[in-house]
């Protein structure tokens, strides 16, 4: 592996874990049980690895994570359902969208390895060279443009869907 794969696999492991585990701590309160969190941190660290597996499976194209963000929007709905308020349970699927963004955002780091080993990140020509088709208009025909909109569109998409879809599943009171 290269030190970009190295770069990308290290803020996999760091943003999976660190959010699995401030995720599942929000969960248990919003269940209300005081204890538990390990459980919802287990289930969390399933979803990135069903995510991980989604960005590589669309190659870099918010596809799959998009049909994901349908799903969890559907779970956080139906689980959420009577156990939290609609602010509550918006928030927590707006937490969700954004972690299950990271898979997506930590090819941010590609760029950064990049740059230090001398790529051109900020030019046409070199996100040329590193394959991006040259009709690509600029900002995004840069190495760091094209990472940049992958990782800001990946996360807004995943947002307005994943908070969407739980909202329309949470009774209206």
């Amino acid at each position: 592996m290269d030190p970009a794969e190295y770069a990308v696999v290290g803020v996999n492991l760091a943003a999976g874990v660190g959010g699995a585990i401030l995720l599942g701590r929000h969960l248990r309160g919003v269940s209300g049980k005081p204890a538990g969190a390990a459980r919802y941190v287990a289930i969390f660290l399933g979803v990135y690895i069903f995510e991980c597996v989604a960005v590589v499976a669309g190659m870099l194209l918010p596809v799959f994570s998009a049909a994901l963000a349908v799903v969890w929007g559907i779970v956080l709905g139906r689980w959420l359902r009577g156990r939290a308020s609609r602010l509550a349970a918006l928030r927590t699927a707006c937490f969700v969208a954004l972690y299950t963004s990271l898979p997506a955002a930590s090819f941010m780091a590609v760029p950064l390895v990049l740059a230090l080993g001398g790529w051109p990140i900020l030019t046409a020509d070199g996100g040329a060279r590193l394959g991006i088709p040259r009709f690509v208009p600029w900002p995004a025909s840069t190495v760091l443009g094209f990472f940049a909109a992958v990782a800001i569109g990946t996360a807004v998409l995943k947002t307005l869907i994943t908070a969407t879809v739980t909202r329309l599943l949470q009774p209206r009171v």
